[in-house]
């Protein structure tokens, strides 16, 4: 919603149970969404015209889900409260109507949840929280700040009460499509109620993950996820495909992802696939997320470098004259950086990368994420960062063939990026390819054209590894 006089955007709210009050999310009029991140909790009556109640003046992170207790005495958000910075831990905040006090609630967790419900009795407060790869359902109590894990696998989300001991939620993992599920939150047996794509599915290869460890950058413990092929066979080789996730403040996670980032899509066309949650990935700890902070070029790809070792040598089936790296966003940029970096990788690919970050600076729509991560390139210090991590400096270097793929309404990352970096293979006679869709921004939004991305991006990876797939791709 949006005030087109006040130019106020409200990007969330919640209606309290009894109808009396409305909790909105905002960013404050005139605030310049470009290089600012603080967006506030307001609170109005819906009984009668007055000013709305500011909740977050103090604060200036990002607050966000609004959510009344069940009574409507109490409202719960979550609250970022580093300015300037998107991936700042989110802590639980209350706030009592009788009081008009606010106070925060196992402030020193060092997790950040991403959405919350109340339990039918207001005792407790249920948090979606992303932990080790895993979005995982945990019950906050209100009074004492103590927390309990309540599932352990797999990713969670839509979390519903319906009474004071269960609750409902879709459970997806990466071999298996979301389905409404009851837990039981004393004893955390999950009970399946619906199987949705049962037909669809019973004759589709979805493999199963596997969890493995190495020693990263930093002498940090590093996870990571395998997937084995279609139609495996310990006694063959197989070509491998690492899947580089964006953010770089995101993880690759337990669920079964939609977008073009499904591993078992790599799996069923062949290739042992391969993801890292690399330094810099949520849901390890906020000092793991923060330690890349000027480091994009540093610790991410150490960690990849390693666990492909880690990978290629505990796992012999893996061909390692046949590997592959792909990312999107983040996860293009880190392609463009291992292409001036390594020889390794028969071929990869680039969706929405960026190529430098100096360009990359000047023209993206969100100014905090490189002024906070890397600098401002204006000044001293900013430039000798920026450049420190510009794939582009490593230009000369680039020998790896390249498939790059971009929309043209990205303003995130802008086509630009990845037509420089196209343009340079090409004029020094790489094999490298772009794929352009007009209509799409930093994902890919349409049906027709996730089947086309697909099939380009399978094609290109196929061919460069001198691989057959299980069924035909064009």
């Amino acid at each position: 919603m949006s005030d087109p006089l006040t130019r106020w955007s409200v990007d969330d709210y919640a209606i309290s149970p009894l109808g009396d009050r409305v909790a909105f999310v905002v960013r404050a009029p005139n605030s310049n969404m470009a290089y600012s991140t603080k967006v506030d909790v307001y609170l109005a009556s819906t009984q009668d015209y007055c000013r709305p109640r500011h909740l977050t003046a103090r604060i200036n992170g990002t607050a966000s889900m609004p959510t009344f207790s069940s009574d409507g005495r109490r409202l719960a958000w979550l609250q970022m409260e580093t300015p300037g910075y998107e991936s700042d831990r989110n802590r639980v905040y209350l706030y009592t109507m009788a009081t008009r006090e606010s106070v925060a609630v196992a402030y020193d967790w060092d997790l950040s949840p991403q959405s919350l419900s109340w339990s039918k009795d207001d005792k407790v407060i249920y948090a979606l929280t992303p932990n080790k790869g895993r979005n995982l359902i945990h019950s906050i109590e209100v009074g004492t700040g103590k927390r309990k894990e309540l599932t352990t696998c797999g990713s969670a989300g839509g979390v519903r009460p319906i009474d004071e001991k269960s609750l409902l939620y879709v459970y997806s993992s990466e071999n298996q499509s979301g389905d409404i599920h009851k837990l039981d939150t004393a004893d955390c047996k999950p009970i399946r109620l619906t199987n949705v794509n049962k037909e669809k599915l019973e004759n589709v290869f979805l493999s199963p993950s596997e969890d493995f460890w190495f020693g990263g950058a930093q002498g940090d413990r590093v996870h990571g996820w395998l997937l084995r092929p279609f139609g495996f066979d310990s006694r063959k080789s197989y070509p491998m495909a690492l899947l580089i996730h964006g953010g770089p403040h995101q993880a690759s996670t337990q669920c079964f992802s939609h977008a073009q980032w499904n591993p078992n899509m790599y799996a069923s066309a062949g290739f042992v696939t391969v993801v890292i949650n690399f330094h810099g990935s949520s849901s390890y700890g906020q000092n793991f997320t923060d330690s890349i902070q000027h480091r994009w070029g540093d610790y991410p790809y150490v960690d990849l470098m390693r666990g492909i070792d880690y990978v290629t040598t505990k796992y012999k089936f893996v061909d390692k004259s046949r590997m592959v790296a792909l990312g999107g966003s983040y996860g293009g940029y880190m392609v463009n950086w291992l292409n001036g970096h390594t020889d390794i990788f028969k071929c990869l690919v680039a969706h929405d990368g960026k190529f430098s970050t100096v360009s990359g600076f000047y023209g993206t729509d969100e100014l905090w994420f490189p002024e906070r991560d890397l600098g401002k390139p204006w000044e001293d210090t900013g430039r000798a960062i920026l450049e420190q991590n510009n794939p582009e400096r490593f230009a000369a270097n680039f020998n790896t063939p390249t498939l790059f793929v971009h929309g043209e309404k990205d303003f995130r990352i802008p086509i630009t990026e990845s037509l420089g970096a196209w343009m340079m293979l090409r004029r020094r006679d790489i094999p490298a390819r772009l794929v352009y869709f007009p209509d799409e921004d930093h994902w890919i939004n349409h049906g027709g054209n996730s089947i086309r991305w697909y099939t380009e991006v399978l094609d290109w990876i196929t061919r460069w590894t001198n691989t057959t797939s299980p069924y035909a791709i064009r």
